[in-house]
């Protein structure tokens, strides 16, 4: 019998989620850093810190331990870490709220030589240490889509509002995709992946 989807797998989206990792590190470039206006649960808008990355469409909501962690590894200004490969790895989440019971925690990168030590501050919270190792050997970047957005060299459109992601054929042009609807949710979509 084959191995299933896991939930997250079952639900992607704009942005990777824990449980698409397969339970093993995955290390990826970074391409930007930026803030964006989130919708919460309760349908306020949030201004949020975004990762995004080369390869693929999908992104990274930047919390504050992940953020700390960089931090730690490459400097406060976050155009530093452009063009850094961060290794990302998914652990159990003792906060209860993800819907799979994991979380995404930065591990290390290839690009640090020695281990570095990010002290995490949390508001009302005791610091935390956390080790950050060189990953050199750790899982190589994927070739094509990380999470399942497409295969070597294919490109995917992405929509702005939903998150939506679609696998486009090599042929299609990013004057084709600025053409295009969401049929999710009736948004505009935008080139992402290797076509980006």
């Amino acid at each position: 019998m084959s191995k299933g989807l896991t939930y997250d797998q079952l639900f992607p989206g704009r942005f990777v989620k824990a449980g698409e990792f397969g339970g093993k590190p995955v290390t990826l470039t970074i391409k930007d850093v930026y803030l964006d206006d989130l919708e919460s649960e309760s349908g306020a808008t949030e201004r949020k810190a975004i990762v995004s990355f080369e390869r693929t469409a999908r992104e990274l909501v930047l919390n504050k331990t992940n953020a700390q962690c960089l931090v730690a590894m490459w400097g406060p200004d976050s155009g530093e870490w452009v063009g850094k490969r961060v290794t990302l790895t998914p652990e159990s989440d003792p906060s209860g709220l993800s819907d799979s019971g994991l979380c995404i925690r930065v591990k290390g990168s290839p690009d640090i030589d020695k281990t570095v030590t990010a002290t995490i501050k949390l508001p009302r919270r005791r610091p935390i240490t956390r080790k950050l190792v060189p990953t050199k050997g750790a899982s190589a970047e994927p070739d094509g889509d990380a999470f399942g957005g497409g295969e070597d060299g294919a490109c995917v459109a992405v929509c702005d509002e939903c998150g939506q992601v679609v696998d486009l054929t090599p042929d299609v042009t990013a004057d084709d995709v600025a053409d295009m609807v969401c049929g999710a949710c009736g948004g505009s979509m935008r080139m992402g992946g290797d076509g980006a």
